[in-house]
């Protein structure tokens, strides 16, 4: 059985929904569609959702641009100290990065990416060492912050499995 709506319900409705849709602030519409322009499609809206981060990105010379070169990054780890060496560089239009220490011979990264100002480096391998009695298949994540000149650096490796920051500094 179908109802008929008064027509007066009906535009009271719609005029109320307009009247609040109207009022809303920028902030409430982040993720909306924006109104068209007469005879074009809506285009998404500009921003993102309040606390939301960008999506990372693989980077490109120019993004990493500051980074390149040669980091020192002194670490205080279960063992003793150790100082990492990062050195960011181009090869064949492309960003890698080499991460080696004193015991390590360097291992090259190309998971490479940024999201705000935030550059996250992911590599895995198998670990057999001198730092501790495991071995087996390894997965580190670098991430760098700026700090200043230098760069905030964390290493998580095995998704918390072991974790060690310290502050990477340009090498001269």
């Amino acid at each position: 059985m179908l109802r008929r709506i008064p027509t007066s319900l009906l535009l009271a409705a719609i005029v109320t929904s307009s009247s609040a849709l109207a009022a809303r602030t920028d902030d409430q519409a982040a993720g909306q569609a924006t109104k068209p322009a007469a005879g074009k499609p809506a285009a998404p809206a500009q921003g993102r959702a309040s606390g939301a981060k960008p999506a990372p990105v693989p980077v490109t010379p120019a993004d990493v641009a500051p980074l390149m070169g040669t980091w020192q990054i002194p670490l205080e780890t279960p063992t003793g100290r150790l100082v990492a060496s990062l050195v960011f560089r181009t090869e064949g239009g492309k960003v890698v990065a080499g991460i080696s220490a004193p015991q390590f011979p360097e291992r090259k990264i190309t998971d490479i990416t940024k999201s705000g100002q935030t550059v996250t480096l992911k590599a895995s391998g198998d670990y057999s060492g001198p730092l501790t009695a495991y071995s087996g298949p390894v997965t580190m994540v670098l991430t760098l912050k700026p700090k200043g000149e230098d760069q905030a650096a964390w290493f998580d490796f095995n998704n918390s499995g072991f974790q060690l920051g310290g502050t990477a500094k340009k090498k001269s």
